[in-house]
């Protein structure tokens, strides 16, 4: 049997074995695009006041995540909506926006600033950004 043999079998069980719903080489696109919106959907039937405390209390790591997210669910969204038809296979506007790394995209940060002016970034920094 040929590896390509091979890996079709292995394909074809899998797919089997998921069940209908999952015969799109891509299903898992669809599947995590259900768990977005659940978790989307859960967080936005929460108690917004609750939510901002949360956030506000040295949790802000979870709006950049949110904003990266959402810069990257947009890029998707954007390239599929732009498409002249669903499965016309027109890459070069996704090979122009892959030019530039995705590390490089999102790491677009200003540097901490020296808040007790004593010329470099430094723990005590952090600290006094904080407060304390």
């Amino acid at each position: 049997m040929k590896q390509s043999e091979l890996r079709q079998l292995i394909r074809e069980e899998i797919q089997n074995a998921l069940g209908e719903g999952h015969n799109s080489n891509n299903y898992m696109f669809f599947e995590n695009l259900k768990t977005l919106k659940h978790a989307i959907d859960e967080m936005l039937a929460m108690d917004k006041a609750k939510v901002d405390q949360i956030l506000e209390d040295g949790h802000g790591w979870a709006v950049d995540h949110i904003a990266t997210s959402t810069d990257d669910v947009e890029e998707v969204y954007h390239f599929l909506t732009n498409q002249d038809k669903i499965g016309h296979k027109d890459t070069t506007s996704h090979k122009a926006m892959s030019m530039t790394p995705v590390n490089e995209k999102k790491k677009k940060k200003k540097p901490f600033p020296d808040l007790n002016n004593d010329g470099e970034v430094t723990y005590a920094d952090v600290l006094k950004g904080r407060g304390v």
